[in-house]
């Protein structure tokens, strides 16, 4: 019987049997290409948020403006909560410009950034780098944020706001930016591109809070963590909460990255203030005492470098 089985069999058993299974993978293929065929055309993967912004052209100047509009709910100091929509109208060759900078620091070697080429320890390198990053990107932004800072006292003055009001307004509106990589080499926004492409990273977002804030009169710092990969503002406004110490002051630890956290608050998985840096980027002076000379190599290398990605 086994015999008799086999030789009925053997057509496609034996003869056959990679031309059956040759068939039966083209037709799955097919059926597979068909679900596909249907599928696609309701997935569209050559936009990204980056490229959707509302260009208007203004009647008065004749210039494009980028409309980037916000909302988001807000509870003052009286325990009001309301909605609040904000729209701000960005001049496009500004964020151009703000965008354009970023790529131009990106192609600078260290030797452009007025740096030391080679650093023996990670550490210090990303130190000193990011300072350096951090004060030129703080620095070219500050004079492209005006209409912005502007459009933020017109509603403090609506809004009889408070200076703790003021201070909550703005940051919970810089939290409730949706959190999304940047990406390029540096992997980092200016604040006008933060605002015009209404998306951010952790440096991103506290560089734009820090422009923002320190033109309102709040004292402030950048921190940073090589180990925890992250990036947070530090503020002199509280006294309660963890925080570091720069040139005598104390700056709380701010997360923009997302909603409620409050001043002084510290997530649990970056809570090791050991690992983090601080510097005061809104400086004109170099930082130079980051800059540790045991650890440095006396013979530069000519390799021009250029700094690392962004801290997520």
């Amino acid at each position: 019987m086994p015999q008799y089985r086999s030789q009925k069999k053997s057509g496609c058993y034996k003869k056959a049997f990679f031309g059956c299974a040759a068939l039966f993978l083209i037709f799955f293929v097919i059926v597979i290409l068909i679900i596909i065929s249907i599928e696609l055309p309701e997935i569209d993967f050559t936009e990204t948020e980056k490229r959707e912004y509302n260009i208007e052209v203004d009647s008065l100047t004749n210039e494009n403006v980028i409309n980037a509009s916000f909302s988001w709910r807000f509870v003052d100091n009286s325990l009001r909560r309301r909605k609040f929509d904000l729209n701000f109208r960005l001049l496009e060759r500004e964020v151009k410009s703000a965008m354009d900078y970023i790529d131009k620091l990106a192609k600078m070697s260290y030797r452009d950034l007025g740096l030391q080429n080679r650093y023996s320890d990670p550490l210090t390198e990303a130190r000193v780098v990011w300072a350096e990053v951090y004060r030129r990107v703080f620095n070219h932004s500050v004079p492209q944020m005006k209409s912005v800072l502007e459009g933020f006292n017109k509603i403090f003055i609506k809004e009889n706001f408070g200076v703790k009001d003021k201070v909550y307004f703005v940051i919970t509106f810089v939290q409730n930016i949706p959190y999304e990589r940047p990406g390029g080499v540096l992997d980092l926004f200016p604040p006008l591109g933060t605002l015009a492409y209404r998306y951010g990273d952790c440096d991103s977002k506290a560089i734009l809070l820090y422009v923002i804030l320190e033109k309102m009169g709040v004292d402030c710092a950048m921190l940073w963590s090589y180990n925890y990969k992250h990036a947070m503002l530090g503020v002199q406004f509280s006294g309660r909460g963890e925080f570091l110490t720069k040139n005598g002051k104390k700056y709380y630890f701010l997360e923009t990255t997302y909603p409620r956290w409050s001043i002084g608050e510290l997530p649990p998985e970056f809570n090791n203030t050991r690992f983090w840096f601080i510097d005061e980027i809104d400086s004109n002076e170099l930082q130079q005492e980051l800059i540790d000379d045991n650890k440095i190599e006396e013979k530069e290398s000519r390799r021009k470098a250029k700094p690392s990605p962004s801290l997520p």
